[in-house]
């Protein structure tokens, strides 16, 4: 082959493996690389999202100040604090066959850890559930009052009366009915999506004043 037919100016097979084995590289480490700039910036996103939002306050006399996280957590009212009350009876004491696996779910939900401990040993051995499901039972719940006996900076301590109405789906099973007295106990906890109301329950206990029927 002469000189003429030689193929000038093409490159050699190992100066282009190189040059895939060189770009290889960089792929790889540009990848890396973005991978890591990625798992950076969802850090810094879910320490951001668990900031507590910047609450500014603004005073009787025009000035505002920035609160700090245990400042901006609004409050419990009177207001939230009963209707806390009556969902708690709702879920806890209006039972029936059928839907008291999901109520007692929502009831523990609005539990401290320590009651719902004590709340399903009692549940348990008052055998409520068993016989709420054997005999078919449905429970009717009417309160006449729900108020705040006494308010301290970590708990409330409250009074629910009224009577509730016991009826089986079952045919000719006679009606009960039970008058009662709820004494409860409230802790004051930080606003959460667990517990959105800044409260859970730490004891319940029940005084019943008549008892007749189907709840005897």
């Amino acid at each position: 082959m002469s000189e003429e037919e030689l193929p000038l100016g093409e490159p050699a097979y190992y100066e282009v493996w190189g040059g895939l084995e060189s770009a290889n590289r960089a792929l790889w480490i540009a990848l890396w690389f973005a991978v890591t700039v990625a798992l950076l910036a969802l850090a810094l996103v879910r320490v951001e999202l668990r900031r507590p939002p910047v609450v500014i306050a603004l005073g009787e006399d025009g000035r505002s100040s920035v609160m700090d996280s245990a400042q901006a957590q609004p409050a419990v009212g009177e207001v939230e604090v009963r209707n806390f009350l009556a969902l708690f009876e709702r879920f806890y004491v209006e039972l029936n066959a059928y839907t008291c696996d999901s109520d007692l779910k929502l009831a523990f939900a609005m539990m401290t850890p320590d009651f719902q401990a004590k709340a399903a040993r009692m549940l348990k051995s008052a055998g409520t559930i068993e016989k709420l499901k054997t005999e078919e039972l449905q429970t009717n719940l009417f309160l006449s009052e729900l108020r705040i006996v006494r308010d301290t900076p970590d708990i409330l301590e409250c009074r629910v009366k009224g009577y509730r109405r016991i009826t089986s789906f079952k045919p000719g099973v006679p009606p009960g009915e039970v008058v009662f007295e709820h004494d409860i106990v409230l802790r004051k906890v930080p606003r959460s999506e667990r517990a959105p109301y800044g409260l859970l329950v730490q004891d319940f206990k029940e005084s019943v004043f008549k008892q007749t029927g189907t709840a005897e």
